[in-house]
Order: structure tokens, then C-alpha cells, then sequence
């Protein structure tokens, strides 16, 4: 496990989410309903970033074409089965925020 600081709270707004790029990799960081989570940050569909997407629950809809992602399971909710994208474990200690990668 390695943890990287990523943010500290309060940069991703409730219902929002933040691209960040660790060693090279685009991870989009959201936060909903109290509670951070972590996954890629192009979406299946075009490679188009999906952190300025609208988040609902656990749910984030891509901005550029409506694709729509369980944010927790990184699972494509709609058009195709089996379509996933990956997740990374959120760690939050005091005021920093943490990713596994």
C-alpha cells in the first residue's frame, strides 16, 4: 500500500469533484454525501475527464456524453455490461486526503 497525498478537505467541494494527477495518472477525486471517493479520470467512452461531471449520490454523469458511473465501484451504470473503470481506497487523516496507488 502507498498512500500519496493527494488534497486537503474542503478543495473538493460537496457534490463535486477535482482531477489530480499522481506519478503520471489521472485520478478524479470526488465528494458526496460526507464521504471522498477515488477513481480514474477519463471516461470510457471518449477519454474526456469526468471530474466536472455531475455527482448525485454515488453516482458522477459524465459531462460530454451523459455516460454514467457508480463512483464507489467504478461500474458503467448504463449502455454497456461489464464496462469498469478502476478505483483507488481514499484515506482521510486530520485534514489531508490520501490515495492508494
Amino acid at each position: 500500500m502507498t498512500l500519496v497525498k493527494v488534497a486537503n478537505q474542503g478543495e473538493v467541494m460537496e457534490n463535486g469533484g477535482k482531477e489530480i494527477n499522481v506519478n503520471g495518472t489521472r485520478i478524479a477525486l470526488f465528494y458526496s454525501n460526507g464521504k471522498y471517493y477515488a477513481l480514474e479520470a477519463l471516461c470510457r467512452h471518449q477519454d474526456k475527464p469526468i471530474a466536472p461531471g455531475k455527482v448525485d449520490g454515488e453516482v458522477v454523469e459524465c459531462p460530454w456524453h451523459s455516460w454514467h458511473y457508480n463512483i464507489r465501484t467504478g461500474e458503467l451504470l448504463d449502455y454497456l455490461e461489464g464496462v469498469k473503470m478502476t478505483t483507488y481506497k481514499v484515506d482521510v487523516r486530520g485534514n489531508d486526503i490520501y490515495i492508494d496507488v
